[in-house]
């Protein structure tokens, strides 16, 4: 059990230009869907959604504020095409976009987080968001699909987090408490100034939960800094250090007989293993942005993060030290005049991760024997440029690509004398360097309405662990990354005076050399093994939609807000060409033309936000997900299910001096049976094969109060 003590959470306030503002009861006066603006990685270059020739989500600090703001999941998983789950409590999260990073069951892949500019996915490609504090964010973008002109391969797309920033000219204290179901309690205080000098925030926040089922506790410490500092009309310098500790308890996944039957049930194994995972970080970045002259700019981002990861599970111990460098730099070039405008960037990143794995024998929570002991060293870097030429008539053609290199180098400790019958797992793979184009077409029709087409392409190297054969200690040199194609048309607009808004996009996403695992039969002295080869293809088709309509928005009216919004996500993803193996013997499965696991046919997002003049507000949201697939043969499904969770609340500015929001919610609202976290595997190894974790089972509530103190 966990102790509880005394903290507080903070609200999620509204981006504007260049600073986060509070959320007040009129800030969706004039927001839409395509108002919202994008921000380019480019520094400090802004674009309205209607100018963007991709699909790229975005959620506002409004839209985090619809949730408790605790998780990402609730407010990422309204977006079309984007799906997130969690293994635990608040931690193990994984992405899935447009149906890619499902073929793992632990942290993604093909999908690259940043932060504030600084990658969380490191070089192996690994990513690991139990230490992100997603109370403190203000604003998140999603880019679906390859991004590869500005940010390198990756064939799922890319998540960009950015913090919230102080109010301007202001100074405050802030302080939260939430607190809820399962012994949740969530606590904040923040202290945030800016003046025309700098913007600064100071954060530290505690949350914890004592869990549902047995052994499902989570706790979790995070101390923040973020300033910018205006040093001239020229340069700007931001900073980010971030502390985080995370624990999280394994309850174990279950099977769907176990779940759908509602039994609150946590696997033996991991119980008597103590299994959890305990994360204690460290993360910095600074990025320079300076006006070189009217034409030409330069953003810079030096960044180090460090982690320990323990993890006691069912079947080991898990001991993990890393350790990730690197820096991004991109030169631009901005010409207004004549008849043709041109936006372009060319740049360069460079990332490495070095990485100390062990691995031990664990019995009744009791450490044996060392199985294994590697040193990682893993880099990444790349060459990209975007041009942005905006044309007569309206046009605007982007054109662009990446050159890409990826090294692995792993140092097996256990290879020594001492060990004369170990197999050497040390090894290195150069991948051959991949040029990844984009290219796309856009055109206003007017200055509401948009239609655009975008081709690009993306790879995504295999994990380290892939790469190394453990049994016979080689490299399996002949291992390809995973490719991808992605055709994209689509449609933006904001009709009716701005209350109607809408996105729509058509796509088609063509991954080829899957990798999968590959049973090798023993052959003379060399026993059965496990090695991984590229064996098949992928096809998804599919359609988004998101679609809002403000009946109301009249800041001076009893009733400021009444807005429903909807968003529809259409996936026919196939395996193509795909099979079990490379082995092609009777023993290999042919799962080409089926589902792809992990995805579900139709997802349906409607929601409902008001807001009163007075300062209440209420937001209901309702989200359907078809029956999923989660094996390749598309024997076993998930079930489908429905989803409600509403939120109400009261904000306001008390005098000169105080401003409050008390609130309260519920997850869950019609005690929906249904999962956060999927595995997937090829076939079903039998009906005691667990494949799901589950959310609780009932509703669950939660409520609390933020007061604020301008100086």
């Amino acid at each position: 059990m966990l102790k509880n003590t005394g903290l507080f959470l903070l609200s999620i306030p509204i981006v504007s230009t260049v600073f986060a503002q509070e959320a007040p009861k009129d800030t969706t006066r004039t927001q839409t869907l395509n108002t919202v603006q994008v921000s380019s990685w480019s520094a400090g270059k802004k674009d309205n959604q209607l100018d963007v020739p991709r699909s790229i989500g975005v959620l506002s600090a409004e839209d985090l504020h619809r949730n408790s703001g605790l998780s990402l999941e609730n407010s990422l998983n309204l977006m079309p095409g984007v799906s997130m789950g969690s293994r635990t409590t608040f931690g193990g999260e994984r992405i899935i976009i447009r149906g890619y990073g499902n073929n793992t069951n632990f942290n993604g892949q093909g999908v690259q987080v940043l932060l504030n500019n600084i990658p969380i996915t490191d070089a192996t490609g690994t990513t690991i968001m139990d230490d992100i504090d997603f109370a403190t964010l203000g604003k998140v973008e999603v880019i679906k699909g390859p991004a590869s002109s500005l940010y390198g391969g990756g064939i799922a797309g890319v998540v960009n987090l950015f913090t919230m920033k102080p109010q301007p000219n202001q100074t405050r204290l802030v302080e939260e408490n939430t607190g809820g179901s399962n012994g949740l309690w969530r606590t904040n205080t923040r202290l945030e100034t800016a003046n025309e000098h700098s913007a600064l925030l100071f954060n530290y926040g505690h949350q914890e939960q004592e869990g549902w089922r047995t052994n499902s506790a989570s706790r979790k410490d995070y101390a923040q800094f973020s300033g910018d500092f205006y040093v001239s009309d020229k340069n700007t310098l931001s900073a980010y250090f971030a502390y985080a500790h995370s624990l999280e308890q394994l309850a174990g996944e279950m099977t769907d007989s176990i779940m759908y039957h509602r039994i609150v049930w946590s696997d033996p194994a991991y119980l008597v293993n103590g299994s959890k995972t305990v994360i204690e970080s460290f993360r910095a970045g600074v990025t320079d942005n300076y006006k070189i002259d009217a034409h030409f700019s330069n953003q810079t981002t030096v960044y180090t993060n460090s982690y320990t990861l323990n993890q006691p599970f069912a079947h080991g111990l898990t001991d993990n030290q890393a350790f990730t460098f690197g820096g991004r730099t991109g030169f631009v070039y901005t010409s207004d005049t004549g008849a043709v405008t041109v936006h372009a960037i060319l740049g360069a990143q460079f990332q490495k991760t070095i990485a100390f794995n062990k691995s031990y024998n664990l019995t009744n929570n009791v450490t044996g024997g060392i199985k294994g002991d590697l040193q990682n060293a893993s880099q990444g870097y790349n060459l990209f440029t975007e041009w942005k030429f905006s044309l007569p008539s309206q046009f605007i053609l982007t054109a662009g690509g990446s050159l890409d290199f990826t090294e692995y180098a792993i140092t097996d400790m256990l290879a020594n004398t001492a060990n004369p019958t170990h197999a050497n797992q040390s090894g290195d793979k150069s991948f051959t360097p991949v040029f990844m184009p984009r290219i796309s077409l856009l055109k206003l029709v007017n200055e509401h309405l948009s239609l655009y087409a975008d081709v690009s392409r993306g790879y995504t190297p295999p994990p380290t662990a892939d790469v190394i054969n453990a049994v016979l200690g080689t490299a399996n040199k002949s291992l390809k990354p995973e490719s991808g194609i992605q055709y994209e048309i689509g449609s933006k607009g904001d009709l009716a005076d701005g209350r109607l808004s809408y996105q729509l996009a058509l796509f088609d996403l063509d991954v080829h050399n899957k990798i999968v695992a590959q049973q090798v039969p023993a052959s003379g002295s060399t026993p059965t093994y496990t090695t991984f080869v590229n064996a098949g293809e992928q096809q998804n088709l599919g359609a988004e939609l998101s679609l809002s309509y403000a009946i109301l928005n009249n800041p001076n009216a009893g009733i400021s807000l009444l807005r429903p919004f909807v968003t529809y996500t259409y996936s026919d993803f196939k395996y193509k060409n795909f099979y079990s193996d490379n082995n092609h013997n009777a023993a290999t499965l042919n799962f080409s033309d089926n589902k792809v696991a992990g995805v579900a046919p139709s997802v349906v997002n409607v929601g409902i936000d008001l807001q009163t003049k007075m300062g209440f507000y209420a937001y209901l949201t309702y989200r359907h997900v078809d029956a999923v697939p989660y094996t390749f043969d598309n024997k076993n499904y998930a079930r489908a299910f429905d989803l409600v969770n509403g939120k109400v609340g009261y904000r306001s500015q008390l005098g000169n001096h105080f401003s409050v929001d008390l609130y309260a919610g519920v997850d869950n609202l019609t005690n929906s049976t249904y999962y956060s976290f999927l595995f997937f595997s090829g076939t079903l190894a039998g009906t005691t094969d667990p494949h799901f974790l589950p959310m609780p089972y009932n509703a669950a509530w939660y409520g609390g109060a933020k007061l604020a103190y301008i100086f």
